[in-house]
């Protein structure tokens, strides 16, 4: 039976890993077009700059993935999310708009970064032609998201057909908003992380050819550190999927908690062996994408430290999980702030430890993961022992493959907040009020 468990969760997961890696491959891709160019280094900084800062737009949408997973029901809902995802992105539109065309690009470009005229202004073009790629964005996620949920019905049976038919449209853009912007402040200081990382090590070098160049190795190093975990990431829709709404699936939270350990085992090893055994990394290099030995060798110490990132991505994906199926998203928006906060005081302390270049960058984020990581830890902590403690009628208890009732019919099964079972007896209902919390009602009353 726990066979089966696994192979639906590998059967599960593995299409979303080989799309995360495909992506992260068609990174290397366009920094192959790039490096061929006759000034490399320049293009390669150019597109780093650009591309970062549209990433970092664009992540808050990535988040409309669990909009739909765990929100849209039926084709109102799938209206009213479409609808929030293109105001969203109309605002996103009109600040690379302003970036490419007004002052306020100039001072981005020029004072910020301090690059000079020329590579200034092919970035902020740069950030204009790919403007739209946060609703392009938005939009596959959003499907895939309600994909994701339709896949696991199939998998589960008319179980979850009839909850889903049964349902009434409660769904507004302001509950949509409510869900999604701590989601979305936690994958916008994410993102915002790499470009703000590009803007301390440019003006840590002072602009100088230096600085062009660590930025190059930076927007090198980004995408191949993140191709062996990368899409650890996916490892949060686990519980979401399969654990919502106390479905009769097989797949218990003790199966996805050993699933996660297996698959961050797995990355581990691979990371290790990848940038850790010498010759592998310089050969891509210049092998793959044509680099000179100078450049590669560059790339090697960033990505020695990438290769303990998978770790820290496992651990913050498998909490983040439950948060999610719990709708409990408001707990993540304090790991955004400290890792903002620390990520900002590791870019300003190190390089007057003599640490600069690509990897102050690698490390700082880095830096960031782990208190990240951490704080999210801690979150689901506090929100699982407050949501216990609301619940003193409930006795936890370890999940069986057949949940029955007892004998003299006082006690039945239900779901623990955290996806295990637990009895409760009958005159207590467990019902879920408009602000998603769980509370207590007598059925007397």
């Amino acid at each position: 039976m726990d066979f089966k468990a696994y192979w639906l969760l590998t059967k599960f997961i593995a299409p979303l890993a080989l799309t995360i890696v495909a992506v992260d491959l068609s990174d290397q891709v366009l920094n192959r077009g790039l490096s061929s160019a006759k000034n490399a280094t320049e293009m390669l900084a150019i597109f780093g700059i650009a591309y970062t800062l549209t990433q970092f737009a664009s992540g808050p949408f990535q988040e409309f993935k669990n909009v739909s997973l765990v929100l849209v029901h039926n084709k109102k809902e799938a209206r009213i999310g479409l609808i929030t995802l293109f105001l969203l992105s109309a605002i996103v539109i009109t600040l690379a708009l302003l970036i490419a065309y007004t002052d306020f690009g100039y001072f981005i470009t020029h004072t910020l970064f301090r690059l000079d005229e020329d590579v200034g202004q092919a970035t902020r073009k740069a950030v204009l032609m790919l403007s739209f790629i946060p609703l392009f964005h938005g939009m596959s996620w959003y499907v895939a998201g309600y994909l994701l949920q339709l896949k696991h019905t199939t998998l589960v049976g008319s179980a979850s057909v009839m909850d889903v038919a049964v349902q009434e449209s409660s769904l507004s853009i302001l509950r949509v908003l409510m869900f999604w912007w701590p989601l979305a402040i936690v994958q916008a200081v994410q993102k915002i992380s790499r470009p703000m990382i590009n803007l301390f090590v440019a003006r840590d070098l002072g602009g100088s050819d230096e600085a062009v160049q660590a930025i190059a190795v930076l927007t090198l190093v980004y995408p191949t550190g993140r191709i062996p975990y990368g899409w650890l990431n996916e490892l949060k829709s686990l519980q979401p999927a399969f654990l919502k709404n106390n479905q009769g699936t097989l797949v218990h939270r003790r199966h996805i908690r050993n699933f996660d350990i297996c698959c961050l085992s797995i990355v581990l090893m691979i990371s290790f062996s990848l940038f850790w055994i010498p010759g592998i990394v310089t050969s891509f290099y210049t092998n793959s994408l044509d680099l000179s030995m100078e450049v590669a060798l560059m790339c090697v110490v960033p990505l020695k430290i990438f290769s303990v990132f998978p770790l820290f991505t496992g651990w913050r994906s498998h909490n983040t999980s439950w948060l999610l199926m719990m709708k409990k998203t408001a707990a993540l928006f304090p790991s955004a702030v400290i890792r903002m906060v620390f990520l900002i005081i590791v870019l300003i302390v190190f390089p007057k430890m003599g640490l600069h270049g690509a990897p102050l960058g690698v490390a700082a984020l880095l830096a960031g993961f782990v208190v990240e990581t951490i704080s999210v830890q801690i979150a689901s902590f506090i929100t699982e022992y407050r949501m216990k403690r609301n619940q003193p009628a409930m006795v936890t208890c370890e999940p069986t493959e057949n949940a029955e009732s007892s004998n003299d019919g006082e006690l039945k099964t239900s779901p623990l907040l955290n996806g295990d079972t637990v009895y409760r007896e009958d005159d207590v209902q467990i019902e879920e009020g408009e602000g998603d919390e769980l509370i207590e009602m007598d059925s007397n009353l």
